[in-house]
């Protein structure tokens, strides 16, 4: 339902802990108050239902209640009763209408039936259009790719797994804004990544399902503990010298169930070349990065026991605050092997149907917290934690991993790597 004679001014109005941001006529002050709080006194159903924008009230109901049409005709009487025009309905339900399965709302064609959305095939092809505009190769402006961000940030909204693809399109954008006036090529990166999303949004032809909201972890999640090592250094030229012994750190994680059995263990440790020699493109020390120390062994149970955590919910907790924003972002700004590895625990948690959590835990916290940083540094490492271990599942490494950490570099291909021994890993097992 849309009122049509919104006047442009503004007042805020405060009652009680309610604050109401509304027009100034009066007209408008009263048909707004009575709506806001007529859902609840008249109506009956909670204010959280309601989504009232500039000139847009969208309402969300559960199934087969009545709260919904209960809603439409209070609404259209206070509006009659205060003198409040609303637009006309549409029989299509693309502009305003009344209580209805289906409509648009805000550009997006939603079905509750269904449990479906789409866009429109003209908002589809203006996204497409700029897309293959910006894909042609030919230098773009730092307005024309604000413009192009904007319809894809927007288009996010209803899908958000292309939140995973977009840290190389504002890596581009910071580029441009060096320098404004100057046009510049895509790269390489960020070409690869906008067509996954000319695919996405091509594939609108046909309704969409509804993403769910984001919950806490349920009863029912597997839960993960994991720590990582990395290499003392010592600083000559501002430049991070690593001083280690190989051979004894590492990344470990670990699985607890509820009784603090402990039925998965994996641990990895770190080459000697990654650990004191390699160097990334920015020329600091692998060994010394702690968030793409912490992102591997985060990522060690699902590259490792896909076929247990197929469908399933879990949580992994970690002991480092930038792995838990950068899972948020789907990707690490200044660290880019932190947000490759990012990026495969994305894909791969998509290709197996399994939601995610990454939550903080103080380091050494808990029992289990203290046991993953002892397990992260073999020297530490006392008989009992393996004894404790003896019944766990011990799997292997996969070797896109372990090629990975003998040569380390830039691989944006790694995590389909991962993905396809993931893939291999399941056609090999018994309950494929």
């Amino acid at each position: 339902m849309r009122p049509n004679n919104f006047g442009s001014e503004q007042i805020r109005i405060r009652t009680r802990n309610t604050a109401l941001k509304i027009h100034s006529s009066f007209l408008s002050d009263f048909f707004h108050f009575q709506c806001w709080y007529g859902k609840i006194r008249i109506s009956g159903f909670p204010s959280s239902l309601v989504f009232r924008t500039l000139d847009d009230v969208p309402l969300v109901t559960p199934a087969q209640s009545r709260a919904g049409p209960l809603f439409a005709e209070t609404y259209t009487q206070i509006c009659k009763k205060v003198n409040v025009g609303l637009a006309p309905s549409c029989a299509k339900c693309e502009k305003a209408f009344l209580d209805s399965t289906s409509g648009t709302v805000l550009g997006i064609r939603f079905d509750s039936i269904q449990q479906s959305w789409t866009i429109s095939p003209e908002k589809r092809d203006r996204i497409l259009t700029d897309i293959a505009n910006t894909l042609c190769g030919d230098p773009i402006t730092l307005k024309d790719f604000q413009r192009l961000l904007g319809k894809l940030n927007d288009f996010m909204q209803m899908a958000p797994f292309l939140k995973g693809f977009r840290l190389t399109l504002n890596q581009f954008l910071a580029r441009l804004l060096k320098n404004p006036d100057k046009p510049r090529r895509l790269t390489a990166r960020a070409t690869k990544d906008l067509r996954v999303w000319a695919g996405a949004v091509a594939s609108t032809i046909l309704p969409m399902p509804i993403p769910h909201r984001p919950l806490a972890p349920s009863v029912s999640a597997l839960h993960f503990i994991s720590d990582a090592a990395g290499a003392r250094y010592v600083t000559v030229n501002n430049r991070r010298i690593p001083d280690e012994t190989p051979g004894n750190k590492g990344a470990a994680s670990i699985g607890i169930l509820q009784s603090g059995h402990i039925w998965f263990s994996a641990r990895i440790i770190w080459p000697a070349h990654f650990l004191l020699y390699a160097r990334d493109e920015r020329d600091r020390a692998y060994g010394c990065k702690s968030t793409t120390l912490e992102v591997i062994g985060l990522i060690l149970p699902i590259l490792t026991i896909p076929h247990v955590l197929r469908g399933r919910e879990i949580c992994l907790h970690v002991d480092n605050l930038a792995v838990v924003y950068g899972w948020e972002n789907r990707g690490a700004k200044r660290d880019h092997s932190a947000s490759i590895f990012l990026r495969a625990l994305h894909i791969i948690s998509a290709f197996l149907g399994c939601i995610v959590h990454v939550q903080h835990i103080p380091r050494m916290s808990t029992p289990d917290a203290r046991l993953a940083d002892r397990l992260s540094r073999r020297l530490r490492t006392a008989p009992v934690d393996t004894n404790r271990l003896r019944r766990a599942v011990k799997p292997q490494i996969p070797k896109p991993l372990l090629r990975w950490l003998q040569q380390p570099y830039v691989d944006w291909e790694l995590p389909m790597d991962l993905l396809r021994d993931v893939q291999e890993t399941l056609r090999n097992h018994p309950s494929f």
